[in-house]
């Protein structure tokens, strides 16, 4: 503080104290003839009255002792005074030495102490240690003691408030309370720079009057370490916006000022499309450069006391405050703040040289005042987030409160599918596959989930999320092992050993690195015949990674596996890579079957499809046959094996074999055995 110089007054010791090598005792010493004359003359003196008062008069004889008395008084006297002068004119030089022994070692370590130390009073400094001329650029104490206590302090603290008039406060509340301790700006006399510094001001009495001693530490670089420790704790480090911690402070904030002012609010969840190719092709270094633009469009486009935050990757967060009483016209500011910001979001990155693109997908949740919590309203706005992904990504959604119930009723139905997987909730349906004259071939298996509350619930309404949870890859797991435990015990009978069954494979199962080890393991597990086994794929699946997929196959295939491609026709189909493909059989979609008999175009589809199998050596099954008409066609067409209603509906392992039996016998009545 430009006021509180600091200084000890242990420079100041008050050397009047101390006695000089003269005055009395010189006196003793360096003039003894005044002691004997003294002595001399004393001592006849009280010789005379003595003769006086026993004789009544003076004699000679009582003047000669008297006299020769007082030689002998003032020779002892004289000796025994210098005696005693000498020796404490050897103690007072004694003391004179230790005494300023004791000043100088006081003031050593005075001008030792690190803390910078300086006095004053009403005319200014008039002593300081050497740590001051360090802290504050002087080059002596006298230099520093010219300075004027405003010359040491910028014109205004850090609160706004001039220096001179916050020093007489400090100043008047040091006196008043003898002690005060506080923070203040200091400036260097020698190049002006102002550094943060902690205060310590102690009013002490010298020589009868009021002094400030001065205590100052320079804490610039503690307070540069709590910045860099409360940056560390409240922002981001790549983009230095908030982090998530002080964002729901902001939020808390941000809640109770629209609560006390009716104000709506918005907060706005931004994700950036295809922002993890971008990082993984172009390196790092590139998003975490982009990361960066983005957060400087990000703040150029909200006023002052919003809030841009990121959350980690390319999630960030926007708070805006204050929108207005009116919901309607709130709403419609945060859309346009968010359709400013998708714009800026557009416009290209020039980074490292090259030009790069992303856009973004923005989630808007309203908030007034407490109705919702802080995690409630972030994830509101997240899932509008993903709704606008699903609408086709660089688009803004608001909060849809009903797809919030579809979410929570789909989280939920996820939960139980773990438990349904867990306590053996799942079964398999059997749906028979057979030939033109009703042979039955085998069976596709199809999964089913008897719920022990709501029953049988159907496949449209929890594959979907199998596979949006991943969850698809244990379930497909145990489906495969069921089939390959049914294909087993149907080995023992006549009637079931040679039929086949088909199990779908889903992409994410069939992507996983051990699939082919696990499909081995699960035959030899269950001792089932590889050749019963026939797994079911998908175009878009294997056309994703065609490399990949054919030398996948080709490994099942060398264990005796066989495969079919479900769906054909419905997908982007490419004869340059289905003739790679090692394919044994291909499925008509039932999309092309059920108009087959009507439609010329399903007509024309499923013909060229027999025509393309035939030509690639591939058999050809149809699946949806509901009616003789559509068997009739496809029988005429060269497609002979079918599976739909007209011949059997998914059922129960039982309720299969049972039918098996009468399929059977219908066929022998109709065409005979063999």
């Amino acid at each position: 503080m430009s006021t509180d110089p600091i200084a000890s007054d242990s420079g100041n010791i008050n050397r009047a104290a101390i006695p000089s090598a003269g005055g009395d005792v010189d006196f003793l010493t360096t003039r003894p003839k005044w002691v004997v004359a003294g002595s001399v003359l004393g001592t006849l003196l009280i010789v005379s009255l003595c003769s006086l008062f026993f004789l009544g008069r003076i004699t000679t004889d009582y003047l000669l002792t008297g006299l020769i008395t007082s030689l002998i008084v003032a020779s002892i006297a004289t000796r025994t005074l210098i005696r005693i002068g000498r020796h404490a004119v050897a103690v007072a030089r004694e003391n004179a030495v230790a005494l300023q022994q004791f000043e100088d070692k006081y003031r050593q370590l005075f001008d030792a102490s690190s803390e910078a130390v300086m006095l004053l009073d009403e005319r200014g400094f008039f002593d300081c240690n050497k740590a001051t001329l360090e802290v504050f650029g002087c080059a002596s104490v006298e230099e520093f003691c010219t300075k004027r206590p405003s010359d040491l302090s910028p014109p205004q603290q850090a609160c706004g408030t001039d220096s001179a008039t916050l020093a007489s406060q400090h100043i008047a509340t040091a006196i008043t309370r003898g002690h005060h301790h506080f923070e203040w700006l200091h400036r260097r006399a020698d190049n002006e720079q102002v550094f943060q510094a902690e205060v310590i001001l102690n009013a002490l009495d010298k020589d009868g009057k009021k002094v400030l001693q001065a205590k100052v530490l320079d804490i610039s670089e503690r307070k540069r370490y709590e910045q860099q420790i409360h940056q560390l704790a409240f922002y981001d480090l790549l983009t230095e916006l908030p982090n998530r911690r002080l964002l729901i402070d902001r939020l808390q904030q941000a809640f109770s000022v629209s609560a006390r002012n009716q104000q709506h609010g918005a907060i706005m969840f931004l994700d950036l499309d295809h922002f993890k190719t971008l990082n993984d092709t172009k390196g790092h270094e590139v998003g975490d450069l982009l990361l960066k633009e983005v957060a400087v469009r990000l703040l150029s486009r909200v006023h002052d006391g919003d809030t841009v935050a990121r959350l980690g990757g390319d999630e960030f967060v926007v708070v805006l405050e204050s929108l207005g009483g009116d919901a309607a016209r709130a709403a419609d500011q945060a859309e346009r703040v968010a359709e400013r910001m998708r714009a800026a979001l557009n416009q290209p990155y020039q980074i490292k040289g090259r030009i790069h693109h992303t856009t973004p997908s923005i989630g808007i949740a309203m908030f007034t005042g407490l109705r919702d919590s802080i995690d409630d309203l972030l994830k509101y706005a997240d899932v509008a987030m993903y709704q606008a992904k699903s609408a086709g990504r660089n688009t803004i959604r608001f909060y849809d409160p009903e797809m919030q119930s579809a979410i929570e009723v789909r989280a939920d139905l996820e939960t139980e599918l773990r438990l349904a997987l867990e306590h053996n909730y799942f079964q398999l349906y059997y749906q028979i596959q057979v030939d033109s004259r009703h042979r039955p071939l085998g069976a596709e298996v199809l999964l089913r989930w008897q719920h022990p509350q709501r029953g049988l619930i159907s496949p449209a309404e929890f594959i979907p999320v199998l596979e949006e949870s991943g969850m698809i890859v244990p379930v497909g797991l145990w489906v495969l092992q069921a089939a390959c435990a049914q294909l087993r015990l149907w080995q023992g009978d006549a009637l079931t050993r040679e039929l086949t069954l088909a199990v779908n494979v889903s992409a994410k199962q069939f992507r996983q690195s051990d699939f082919v080890a696990r499909v081995q393991r699960v035959l030899q597990e269950s001792g089932a015949k590889p050749s019963h086994l026939k797994l079911e794929l998908t175009e878009s699946m294997v056309l994703e990674n065609i490399d990949g997929t054919i030398a996948k196959m080709r490994e099942l295939k060398l264990l005796g596996l066989s495969f079919s491609l479900d769906d054909f026709g419905t997908g982007y189909s490419s004869l340059q890579y289905l003739k790679q493909l090692p394919l044994d059989q291909i499925k008509i979609d039932r999309s092309f079957v059920r108009d087959i008999a009507s439609d010329p175009n399903d007509a024309a589809i499923v013909q060229a499809i027999i025509a393309m199998s035939d030509a690639l050596a591939l058999n050809v099954i149809a699946e949806g046959v509901e009616t003789d008409a559509q068997r009739d066609f496809l029988d005429a067409h060269g497609c002979h094996f079918f599976q739909g209603f007209l011949f059997g509906k998914p059922v129960p392992v039982t309720q299969f074999e049972a039918e098996l039996q009468d399929v059977e016998q219908r066929r022998v009545v109709q065409f005979g055995r063999g």
